[in-house]
């Protein structure tokens, strides 16, 4: 056996075996299984000129950012020190707007609304509720003081009460002693026959005494429950016109809470120390932007300048341009890239030569079905392979 024979046997083998793999299965005079083999070839064949189509597009790509990797590299002079520049302040300023953004806000968007449509107002309006609020506690502090009042008159007059009771029944009890007393002596003189005026006349006396006593200390009372029901009705009449100014007072503060949604003038004046915190943060982010942005047109302006193609990936990795070490990464991450590709690009190529080697060997070794597969002949120009 010669070389040649054996190298075609091979390629003969190789031919039978790609057929084979391509789908074909099942009796060749069945027309279904043939239309089921030719439909797998020429999906397969799409489906791999598709692949290498986009991966070749890519490896342009690539191959033109690794092109630029080089011309970025000659930079020098002003150039390379104002790109640099402006890669500095893109990294500084995307470091500060992340510093910003770890911060959550603890107002809502609803709040932050609120607070943006009552700018004006909301700092009147924290120390109007400060003030209230503390107007408020001192009303309160009054009625208490005057409840306290009011429950001290109201004890001074059950008091007067309880001692013209006792006064009272005091004086009944003296007068029946007396009335005793003087029954007695009356009787003992009759009886004895001694004279018991002194004592008669010295208990009258006592009696009198008592009684005037008695008199006085109740008027006394009766004077004293007459000016603590007169304080009481005047704590009474300060209390109501009180009570007045606390209900109205309240009613506002309830009112505000309601509005501005708070429970207290703290929790609005924090909730707005919030807001203008954000407001500041949101403020000194478009502030940042606009500084971004002309950074970011100054690195374009002047890698423009020098040819490179795509000029905008570099502002996303403004490291790269002032760091070598980043730029090596940039560079290895490229040739890896490209690399993969052309193994991509290889391995559907092989797919769609198979493929193509399937149909050409069908139509070979079967040309009775040579007019049935012509469109996938004609698609595929693989007369010239036949």
């Amino acid at each position: 056996m010669s070389f040649f024979s054996f190298f075609k046997k091979k390629k003969k083998k190789q031919k039978q075996e790609g057929v084979r793999q391509a789908g074909l299965s099942g009796s060749i005079e069945d027309s279904a299984v043939r239309q089921a083999f030719y439909k797998e070839c020429s999906e397969l064949i799409d489906e791999a000129v598709l692949q290498s189509e986009q991966a070749r597009n890519e490896y342009g790509l690539v191959t033109t950012y690794l092109a630029d990797v080089q011309k970025i590299e000659t930079i020098s002079g002003e150039s390379k020190a104002e790109v640099e520049a402006a890669a500095r302040n893109l990294i500084a300023l995307e470091k500060e707007k992340e510093k910003i953004r770890t911060k959550e806000p603890t107002i809502s968007e609803a709040q932050k609304g609120f607070f943006s449509l009552h700018e004006n107002e909301i700092p009147k309006t924290i120390e109007w509720l400060r003030g209230e609020e503390d107007y408020q506690r001192e009303i309160e502090k009054k009625m208490k003081y005057l409840a306290g009042e009011k429950a001290s008159y109201q004890m001074e007059q059950e008091e007067c009460l309880e001692r013209n009771e006792f006064l009272k029944k005091t004086m009944i009890g003296i007068s029946t002693g007396v009335l005793v007393f003087l029954g007695l002596f009356f009787y003992m003189g009759e009886k004895t026959g001694k004279d018991l005026r002194i004592p008669f006349l010295l208990m009258v006396i006592v009696a009198l005494l008592f009684a005037m006593y008695i008199l006085v200390s109740t008027r006394k009372n009766i004077y004293k429950m007459k000016v603590a029901e007169l304080k009481r009705n005047k704590v009474i009449t300060i209390e109501n016109k009180i009570k007045l100014r606390y209900v109205n007072c309240t009613w506002g503060i309830e009112y505000a809470y309601e509005k501005y949604h708070t429970s207290g003038s703290m929790h609005l004046e924090t909730m707005w120390k919030e807001y203008l915190r954000i407001r500041a943060e949101e403020e000194q982010n478009r502030k940042n932007a606009r500084q971004q942005e002309m950074y970011r047109n100054t690195i374009i302006g002047e890698l423009r300048r020098l040819g490179v193609a795509d000029t905008g990936i570099w502002v996303l990795q403004p490291q790269a341009l002032i760091d070598k070490n980043e730029m090596v990464e940039v560079r290895h991450s490229l040739n890896v890239r490209r690399q993969k590709l052309r193994e991509h690009i290889d391995y559907n190529m092989k797919q769609k030569e198979k493929n193509e080697l399937a149909i050409v060997q069908f139509v070979k070794e079967h040309p009775e079905y040579a007019p049935e597969a012509k469109g996938l002949i004609m698609q595929y120009r693989l007369l010239d392979r036949m």
